[in-house]
């Protein structure tokens, strides 16, 4: 059974020929600045791409099964901001498995806290996890 080792965002994910992980802007608060009476739409989203990076732990066996992993981030009022992202875990006998999921795009639209939750199923049926995290996004009214 995967076990997590890490779950993070991040502004980008680089992993060298090794497979080491180099995670780029760690990031649990975001300040944007937006000119005083602006009023910005609910469902707004700035232009940014981010990367949402976990690593896990296997056991003997694990490469045998077929694992996915899925990706769900929250607005503050825990809405969903995008659809759930599925995608296959790459797991190799006594290695570490890693997962880079590309986000295109961060939502502004809501102040507070977006909650990012990670899992991981197999054969439709959640088999660790969830893990949760909060990214707080916060504005700066410029005159």
């Amino acid at each position: 059974m995967l076990k997590p080792y890490v779950c993070v965002a991040c502004e980008k994910v680089i992993i060298a020929k090794d497979d080491v992980a180099s995670l780029i802007g760690l990031f649990n608060k975001i300040m944007i600045a937006i000119p005083k009476d602006t009023e910005i739409p609910k469902n707004a989203v700035a232009p940014n791409q981010w990367a949402i990076f976990s690593s896990w732990d296997c056991e003997p066996g694990d490469e045998l099964k077929e694992y996915l992993i899925c990706t769900q981030v929250l607005y503050p009022d825990q809405t969903q901001f995008m659809e759930i992202v599925k995608g296959k875990v790459n797991v190799q006998p006594n290695k570490r498995s890693q997962v880079n999921t590309g986000v295109n795009g961060f939502p502004i639209g809501q102040f507070g806290k977006y909650t990012i939750r990670v899992w991981i199923e197999e054969n439709q049926q959640t088999v660790a996890g969830p893990i949760e995290f909060k990214i707080e996004l916060e504005a700066a009214k410029q005159e």
